[in-house]
């Protein structure tokens, strides 16, 4: 925790008393992106407190609040810092920018062009393929009035198909913020939809004007679903005038489909790639229904753990400036979600009571649609892996994992075995 009893100017020196914990608080507001310029509305929004702009220089001055000018990380340091984090990039697809935003809220503070030289150091060939001269240029013509206005929804069961699991993900059109990415057993059934769309629903307090889907049978219950609560919740709006639903190709379903791409290509390959090649060594067999089954949860849960920080990232994940584009820039997602006003958006939340969206998840939010395995084969694997000690669910220890709860799973069935000799 960052010392309350720095040095600070007298003007700032009722701040301490009012917000106790205003270093640790700043040093958060860095670590997850906000501009420093930015901090005081912050502060005043989260608080109710009004701190001038100079004075939040000065504390963070005088508290030795780090900054990527001011990191107190020598050199070497640094590069030690961008080699542990990368370990989780085998492929080397993380680009400058995505490493400087995972150590920052991690409280390591590195500027792109450090990050940039160290890497045509450490890896020439991953710096050039992932330098921004050799990105693609997308097209533009995207338009949304504000966060919640639209909800993109899709699932995916190809990215990760050698292993048995499927992603399911939402975004806001507005804000590109994720809403949800959720490993499930199975994307394509037909109640996981309305499952993920009523769990986003609860946790915001209501419903978007409107969401988007791929064209499939999957979605019939999503639509009904929509339809239903619009036309009680927000009566005044016609299906003809703004349809509460569109089921649209895989390609003008844009917001998701672009959000996919990156998705895999830098985080979820890592994570295949790691499954592939240790599969060997860790003796799976694949045609052993226990081997397949309990590999199939460990995996899962590593991917899980995976999408929810990947899900916190991109809160705090700035979209560069774009000029040329109709969708707000130059801001991270979670503004844009949260503050929509500041940047030409009115949130557009249709709001729901919570008993009523309690009610419908009753009905719809079938914990199977999420589970891996049986209820009596995940009450076992669960066991087992609190039994080894809950490794930490990373992909370097995935197979490790896997061997030791085999191991142990194994050891008890001759425990039995020579009980009933006995």
């Amino acid at each position: 925790m960052l010392s309350l009893t720095c040095n600070i100017h007298r003007q700032s020196s009722y701040l301490v008393e009012d917000i106790p914990d205003l270093p640790d608080r700043l040093q958060d507001y860095v670590n997850k992106g906000v501009l420093q310029k930015n901090i005081p509305g912050i502060i005043l929004r989260d608080l109710g407190v009004e701190v001038s702009l100079s004075s939040i220089k000065k504390i963070m001055k005088k508290c030795d609040v780090k900054t990527v000018r001011k990191s107190a990380l020598s050199d070497i340091e640094k590069g030690m810092e961008i080699l542990k984090v990368t370990e989780d990039d085998p492929l080397g697809r993380w680009g400058c920018r995505s490493i400087q935003e995972k150590l920052a809220l991690q409280g390591t503070h590195v500027n792109r062009d450090f990050i940039m030289r160290y890497r045509q150091l450490d890896n020439p060939d991953t710096a050039k393929s992932r330098h921004p001269a050799t990105r693609k240029v997308h097209s533009s013509g995207l338009t949304s009035a504000g966060p919640n206005e639209e909800q993109c929804f899709d699932g995916h069961k190809k990215i990760l198909l050698q292993m048995g699991i499927g992603i399911y993900g939402v975004n806001d059109k507005f804000s590109r913020m994720e809403l949800a990415l959720i490993a499930v057993p199975n994307a394509r059934d037909s109640m996981l939809p309305p499952a993920v769309y009523l769990r986003i629903a609860q946790k915001l307090g209501g419903i978007p004007l409107t969401t988007t889907s791929d064209k499939g049978s999957e979605v019939g219950k999503l639509i009904s679903l929509v339809r239903a609560l619009r036309a009680k919740y927000q009566p005044f709006i016609s299906e003809a005038e703004i349809p509460s639903h569109a089921a649209v190709k895989s390609t003008k379903n844009i917001t998701r489909e672009r959000a996919w791409r990156p998705l895999y290509s830098r985080d979820l390959t890592n994570i295949l790639h790691t499954y592939r090649i240790g599969q060997g060594d860790a003796g799976f067999n694949p045609h052993d229904d226990f081997h397949a089954g309990l590999a199939r949860w460990v995996w899962a849960k590593i991917v899980q753990v995976r999408l929810d920080a990947l899900l916190e990232e991109n809160k705090y994940h700035r979209i560069r400036k774009q000029k040329k584009i109709l969708l707000p820039s130059g801001a991270r997602r979670i503004d844009l979600f949260e503050s929509p006003e500041e940047y030409g958006g009115k949130n557009m939340l249709i709001s729901v009571p919570a008993t009523d969206l309690d009610w419908l998840s009753a009905e719809y939010d079938d914990p199977a649609l999420f589970r891996f395995g049986t209820e009596e084969e995940v009450t076992l694997y669960t066991d087992l892996y609190q039994a080894i000690g809950t490794p930490e669910l990373v992909p370097a220890n995935g197979w490790a994992i896997f061997t030791d709860m085999v191991s142990l799973h194994l050891s008890r069935l001759d425990e039995v075995e020579e009980a009933e000799y006995a």
